[in-house]
């Protein structure tokens, strides 16, 4: 074909929003949609990519996010997008709660930092750590150094390695001597036997928050006692004394799935006059020990879709709900038309942190490993990924437990098998923007084909784009990255593409498997494609 007229081809392409096919490689049907889609995006056309193997990609000359000091890399400013690093990037958080095994004594997830390093070559950076109130004041005003000890220590390591930590204050069933975990036995009412209650066992606990009057009556109890909440707060203070010193400590969840008991809701009264308020003194006692302290509220656990919580006066505050579709249900008690998928539940928590005028924070999602037939398990957590990163949604996903992740309930979520083994690595561990250096506009990953897209308006000049790529669990032999301006850099040691743009508008990056094998793509760092046979 003459070589003006294939040029005409390609011009037509790319004015058409279609992208190119190169031998497989950097390909698509809209690329994204080309940023034409959304037209407040001030994006027009798509220009040449250029597509570089990874072999090939320049070394970055640092090994941490920003070529500045370590505290200025760490330290995180809050507005209402989310957090911001000290270049004014936003910073978004891919993480796993650690974890279902720490339920039981001694209520710490693991102990062999190998973990740590695993977590951050999948590219989690941050964690939801749960802690337990029984294990810090196991008896009343009286408090475990020894627990806090090893809560301090998961900070310090997981710090080691970039990964930011949410310290979750966790219940569920309200203790674990009403067979769930959270409060200890000396924080029951004084009517509610440790030892021969009705709590429920086993994978219909859940029912509990409507049958278990022991159950019910416990958080009532709570709720209603200053004496049992100042003994909460200063817990929490004990935690805070021990990690406030650390950057990488991104917050505190105050209450894992908080429940009201007999506390009325349909017109928002536990929400309101009992759980807004003891978030609000729960924040305040944190910052007595860390001033800079940000607070993830969650909702009533039973009106997960259906939240009445009115706007808070404390600042610095993240709204963090859960999404499970088993909880799906509730949803259709809204006067919401899209649905119960997970898009759906997402955009009615995105509704409600708008409400609140807070960020988004999903802190807990999952798909058991007993979902029949199997193969749905991995289908639905790509949909719930699809719909995180596709909205620019921080979250982490439940479960890592590195043993033991189904003793609890009998509940099995963890990507690591009772044996160790890691396990749906194939959809959880992904490509995924880590701080963009410009305005969001759209982002996907497609594992089938291994195809991850991100496209944001920014300028020429600013700091970086940093995404991670997890090489050795989706490109084991190697990648190519197309731009559409600009150039690269590769930390290898820590899987980070940066993106510097050289332009002011819109950008795309588009991460492919394998190398090109053929003409000039692979020998020169800065050749330019149009990744056309």
């Amino acid at each position: 074909m003459d070589e003006q007229i294939a040029l005409i081809l390609v011009v037509a392409l790319v004015l058409a929003g279609i992208a190119w096919e190169w031998n497989g490689s950097c390909s698509s049907n809209t690329f994204g949609r080309g940023c034409e889609f959304n037209s407040t995006t001030g994006c027009s056309g798509i220009p040449d990519r250029i597509c570089i193997a990874s072999s090939y990609i320049p070394e970055t000359e640092s090994s941490g996010h920003l070529e500045s000091t370590e505290n200025e890399n760490l330290s995180l400013l809050l507005d209402k997008e989310g957090f911001r690093d000290s270049q004014g990037r936003l910073v978004y958080f891919r993480g796993v709660n650690l974890g279902a095994n720490a339920k039981f004594p001694p209520f710490i997830p693991f102990e062999d930092p190998k973990w740590w390093d695993v977590l951050a070559s999948w590219g989690y950076n941050m964690v939801r750590l749960t802690i337990f109130w029984e294990a810090i004041e196991p008896e009343p005003g009286v408090y475990d150094q020894r627990y806090l000890d090893q809560v301090e220590e998961m900070v310090n390591e997981a710090s080691k390695r970039g990964i930011y930590v949410l310290l979750d204050m966790h219940q569920d069933q309200y203790s674990r001597h009403l067979k769930g975990d959270g409060a200890p036995d000396w924080a029951l009412p004084k009517n509610v036997d440790p030892d021969d209650n009705s709590g429920i066992a086993g994978r219909f606990w859940f029912f509990s928050y409507f049958v278990s009057g022991d159950v019910r009556a416990s958080f009532s109890n709570f709720f209603k006692s200053g004496y049992l909440k100042s003994h909460y707060y200063n817990s929490w203070k004990e935690v805070a004394k021990r990690v406030n010193d650390s950057p990488n400590v991104l917050g505190y969840d105050i209450m894992n799935e908080p429940f009201g008991g007999g506390i009325p809701n349909d017109e928002g009264q536990f929400e309101n006059a009992f759980l807004r308020p003891f978030y609000g003194e729960a924040i305040s006692a944190i910052r007595e020990v860390d001033p800079d302290a940000v607070g993830f509220v969650e909702p009533s656990i039973i009106d997960l879709y259906k939240s009445r919580l009115g706007p808070f006066e404390t600042d610095r505050l993240i709204y963090a709900p859960h999404i499970y579709r088993s909880f799906s249900w509730r949803a259709v008690l809204v006067p919401d038309k899209e649905g119960t998928s997970f898009g759906a539940l997402l955009s009615l928590q995105r509704k409600k942190a708008d409400e609140l005028e807070m960020p988004l924070f999903i802190g807990e999602f999952g798909i058991p490993w007993d979902t029949n037939p199997l193969w749905g398990r991995n289908r639905s957590v790509n949909e719930a990924m699809t719909a995180l990163e596709g909205g620019f949604v921080s979250n982490a996903y439940w479960d890592f437990s590195v043993e033991n992740g189904s003793a609890w309930n009998e509940e099995d979520y963890s990507i690591i098998d009772d044996q160790g083994r890691p396990r749906g690595l194939e959809v959880n561990v992904r490509p995924h923007v880590i701080r963009l250096g410009g305005s969001p506009v759209y982002q996907s990953f497609h594992p089938d084909t291994r195809d991850y897209r991100l496209i944001f308006e920014g300028n020429a000049g600013s700091a970086p784009t940093i995404i991670h790529i997890p090489e050795n669990v989706q490109y084991p032999d190697g990648f190519m990255a197309c731009i559409s301006d600009g150039s690269v850099k590769y930390n290898r040691s820590r899987g980070e593409l940066w993106y510097q743009p050289g332009l002011t508008g819109c950008h795309y990056i588009n991460i492919v498997a394998s190398a090109p094998t053929r003409g000039t793509a692979g020998k020169d760092p800065g050749c330019r494609l149009n990744c056309h046979p």
